[in-house]
């Protein structure tokens, strides 16, 4: 008898998630990430000398963002990206994201 197990121990991140964090481990984790994976695009926003916010798009929310691409003038959709995507992201601060992405 064949059994075939499946690792559930991979992130749900089929959405659009917000990481917060020190510029410095943002940049870490999102170098980290695209080492690790191509499953996610990643937008990187400076929101303050010390802070920054990297988004993640996947699936439907990764298609919607490269429709608003096409639209708007990518500066715009850059800062303010929040406004024009259909729903609110899942916010998370950098320790969080690190733990699930790390214990794989």
């Amino acid at each position: 008898m064949y059994i075939n197990r499946t690792d559930n121990r991979q992130p749900a991140f089929q959405k659009f998630i917000k990481i917060k964090g020190h510029t410095h481990g943002i940049e870490k984790f999102r170098a980290d990430l695209q080492d690790k994976t191509d499953k996610y695009m990643t937008l990187g926003v400076k929101k303050d000398k010390n802070k920054s916010v990297l988004y993640l798009f996947s699936g439907k929310d990764f298609d919607e963002f490269i429709d608003w691409t096409k639209k708007i003038y990518f500066r715009e959709l850059r800062t303010h990206i929040e406004k024009y995507m259909s729903k609110k992201p899942k916010v998370m601060d950098l320790h969080e994201a690190k733990k699930k992405f790390y214990e794989q």
